[in-house]
């Protein structure tokens, strides 16, 4: 192991992470079935860039400290300890049980998207843009994209997600 490769907290990106310790990776896809999205070649270079492993954690409905130790210990690092605190940026939406009261004005499934290798940022940035005040549109995912809800969120919408079900996360955005 090099010296000079990155420490391993929950801030740290999945990106930077697999690029220092790509031995790693087997131990990431073990948490979360969520997480076998790091093979699509175009997310892994793209969403992981942007994604921590808090917010990764947070997608595969994983402790985050848990997940950080074990990486750390298989990198030969001591662990943060019970008591540590990540200060990160979080996905600020939890898991809804109920779809949102506004109906849907407008349905994405960007699963086909991603299955072709392939980003849907732009295309759900500009969708969501359409939406007239009180508007919603249902964002159809195989994941939890907690990178591109921040992003929805900064802009002033309103993000409501439900819980992974059967491979599809139902992400409810409104202007």
């Amino acid at each position: 192991m090099s010296r000079d490769r990155i420490d391993i907290t929950p801030d740290t990106k999945v990106a930077e992470l697999l690029k220092n310790y790509p031995e790693l990776e087997g131990i990431i896809l073990q948490f979360s079935p969520a997480f076998a999205a790091l093979k699509n070649p175009v997310l892994r270079n793209t969403v992981a860039k942007a994604t921590s492993l808090q917010q990764a954690a947070k997608v595969g409905n994983v402790n985050v400290v848990d997940m950080v130790n074990t990486l750390r210990k298989e990198a030969g690092m001591p662990e943060l300890g019970d008591d540590f605190c990540p200060d990160g940026e979080e996905m600020s939406v939890p898991f809804s049980q109920e779809i949102p009261e506004t109906p849907v004005t407008f349905t994405l499934d960007v699963r086909p998207i991603i299955a072709a290798g392939d980003h849907p940022k732009d295309l759900v940035i500009t969708e969501a843009e359409k939406l007239s005040p009180g508007e919603c549109m249902e964002l159809i995912s195989p994941f939890p994209p907690a990178p591109l809800i921040n992003l929805l969120q900064k802009r002033g919408f309103k993000v409501t997600m439900l819980a992974p079900e059967k491979g599809m996360v139902r992400t409810f955005v409104k202007r």
